[in-house]
């Protein structure tokens, strides 16, 4: 018997591994743009000040700002009177140019102008605040994509694998059957 005559057609194992392969890609592809996402929410800084010692910091009405410090710095800051500082509600850090920073409060004035900020840190920077929900988001988006779909991929591909080897071999069994000689 020719096995070109069995059906389903033997491409369908191709088909199988092309699928689990295909989805092992995008899998990765999507982690890799989750952690890019992940990464690029992480703030950048206005301008790094020299502590203890008043700075005159330019912020504008509308933005969200937060104060940044070394990691190992002390995070006592006063502002102006005109500017409103809050704590964070949770902690976030982040590695730049080598050094760990820790946002510490948060700023937002009702004005545009030039402000008075001064922090017990030897350094500090002021900058956007930290969007944590799409950091969270890319993160968790990226790790979701990299699990999820290289096992979607080897189940719909280990379906069509199973379904081809069972149904080949009802056939191939018809086949037979049919060619066999009747007595």
């Amino acid at each position: 018997m020719d096995p070109r005559q069995i059906r389903p057609r033997r491409r369908w194992y191709g088909v199988a591994i092309g699928i689990a392969v295909l989805f092992t890609l995008i899998g990765i592809g999507g982690f890799v743009a989750g952690i890019v996402t992940a990464t690029n929410s992480v703030p950048g800084f206005d301008g790094t000040y020299t502590g203890k010692q008043e700075s005159s910091v330019q912020l504008e009405a509308g933005r969200k700002y937060a104060v940044y410090v070394p990691e190992t710095a002390a995070t006592d800051c006063t502002v102006d009177q005109r500017v409103t500082s809050t704590s964070p509600s949770t902690t976030f850090s982040f590695t730049r140019n080598g050094e760990q920073w820790v946002h510490v409060t948060n700023l937002s004035v009702g004005t545009t102008g030039a402000y008075t900020i001064n922090c017990s840190a030897p350094t500090y920077a002021v900058g956007p605040a930290p969007e944590l929900g799409q950091f969270a988001g890319g993160l968790g988006g990226g790790i979701a994509a990299l699990m999820g779909l290289p096992c979607l991929g080897i189940t719909i591909g280990g379906i069509i694998a199973l379904i081809t080897g069972l149904r080949r071999s009802s056939h191939k069994k018809r086949l037979l059957a049919s060619s066999a000689p009747t007595w």
